[in-house]
């Protein structure tokens, strides 16, 4: 139940998500999962959403205080750790390694943020050693081929509604290289073991210094991996995450430092481009040459105004408790904290604006309608939510085309600084990224 319940959330919260080497958890081996914890709730329920095993997560007994939190982690079978700096006593963490050491014996997979906090920071935070000991203590007590993988979270905006998500599931690795050393010297092995887990996060990630120079780096990774089509597109997430990857490997590794400054000058040149015509990447890479465009737009207006009297009513209905939720998000001073918010804060508000429409319905018209107007006013609410970025992409459409159509010499100098970057930036990532296309009509 709280895999669909998180699916649903996930589903409506995000306009997409990848999974990237979904298959590595493919296994009935016992596994500990770690991963980094940027957004807080949603970080959990991405993981529930998009995984084929279902997680049981490890989690500090003070969120079960929460009253609006308790019933979602009591249904996900969250395993509370009773921390020492929040009161918790050695029985309550002697009873979450027994739950812990059951999960693995059956082979589950048992999930743990290890930095213990929902942070801000562009750079991971020290890892505590929960994970480490947990595995190493299941190993120690006969559980055969325990494994550890890490698993990084990537968000295109993690605090935006219908932003898109990224899942990155690191390379499983077995706990037998620290078995011997556990049985001599179990606190340094599992300081070693988190040391290496921290590190294999990092690679999955990766990770960033500053978020200004992680800014500028994934604009330019995604335009290199952004693909040529008729119309604009997104770049998918894991392509520009492959591209990022090996960005950041040269410039980490100090290598090719004037390639990199002459790309990074490359990139505000045709940003500025950009900004002077008031376009995004994906309007200036599309090829706008189908002879078809003329009907691809009047099917996708076709689809629009049929769908616009239920859109209406979808609008009418989540206005409000929109609005309230949105001036919720933004009370929080950690960012991510907001996402949690507009996700629990829409998920109780829009069930009690249902509740009441089907109340008034049902009065007015009798149960069996009240029943229907309740289980159909979320229909019209996703419905509202996709009319809006199927008109945001007709009119991104139409923007670029007349671009395109209008202002040709105008396009060939932004379509040469944006093949400047694309071009410096695959060589730059090589040989992570795969090689991209020229880009332009």
């Amino acid at each position: 139940m709280m895999v669909g319940l998180a699916r649903l959330l996930v589903r409506t919260f995000f306009r997409d998500v990848e999974v990237e080497h979904a298959e590595r958890l493919d296994t009935d081996r016992p596994t500990v999962l770690v991963a980094d914890h940027r957004n807080g709730l949603v970080d959990g329920l991405l993981l529930l959403a998009a995984l084929g095993r279902y997680p049981r997560f490890l989690g500090k007994s003070t969120l079960f205080h929460n009253p609006l939190l308790w019933p979602f982690l009591r249904l996900a079978g969250v395993v509370p750790v009773h921390r020492a700096q929040d009161g918790g006593s050695s029985d309550g963490n002697a009873a979450a390694f027994t739950t812990s050491n059951d999960v693995l014996a059956d082979g589950g997979l048992l999930a743990v943020f290890p930095e213990g906090i929902s942070h801000d920071e562009s750079v991971l935070q020290p890892l505590r050693t929960g994970a480490a000991r947990i595995a190493l203590a299941a190993a120690g007590h006969g559980i055969h081929d325990v494994d550890t993988v890490a698993v990084a979270l990537v968000y295109d905006d993690k605090q935006r509604f219908r932003s898109r998500a990224l899942v990155r599931v690191g390379q499983p690795q077995p706990v037998d290289d620290w078995r011997a050393e556990a049985a001599i010297d179990p606190r340094r092995a599992a300081r070693a073991l988190t040391d290496d887990l921290a590190e294999r996060i990092r690679r999955t990630g990766p990770e960033l210094a500053e978020w200004e120079d992680a800014q500028e780096l994934m604009a330019i990774a995604d335009i290199a991996a952004r693909p040529v089509t008729v119309l604009p597109t997104e770049t998918a997430l894991a392509d520009r995450q492959r591209i990022l990857d090996g960005l950041v490997a040269t410039e980490a590794g100090g290598r090719r430092v004037a390639a990199m400054e002459s790309l990074r000058f490359a990139f505000r040149e045709y940003r500025r481009d950009l900004d002077l015509c008031g376009l995004a990447d994906a309007q200036v890479a599309a090829s706008y040459r189908s002879g078809n465009l003329r009907s691809e737009y009047l099917r996708a207006l076709a689809k629009v105004v049929v769908a616009a009297p239920l859109a209406i009513v979808g609008a009418l209905i989540h206005v409000v408790p929109y609005e309230v939720v949105k001036v919720a998000a933004s009370v929080p001073a950690n960012r991510s904290i907001r996402a949690t918010v507009k996700l629990l804060g829409s998920f109780f508000l829009y069930v009690a604006t249902y509740a009441v429409i089907g109340v008034l319905v049902g009065r007015a018209r009798g149960p069996l309608l009240g029943l229907l107007a309740a289980a159909v006013a979320p229909g019209c609410g996703y419905l509202t939510l996709r009319m809006a970025e199927r008109i945001h992409r007709m009119g991104g459409a139409h923007q670029g085309f007349r671009l395109a159509r209008d202002q040709g010499r105008l396009l060939d100098s932004v379509l040469a600084h944006r093949d400047a970057v694309v071009e410096a930036a695959v060589a730059l990532a090589d040989p992570v990224s795969p090689v991209a296309a020229p880009s332009g009509p």
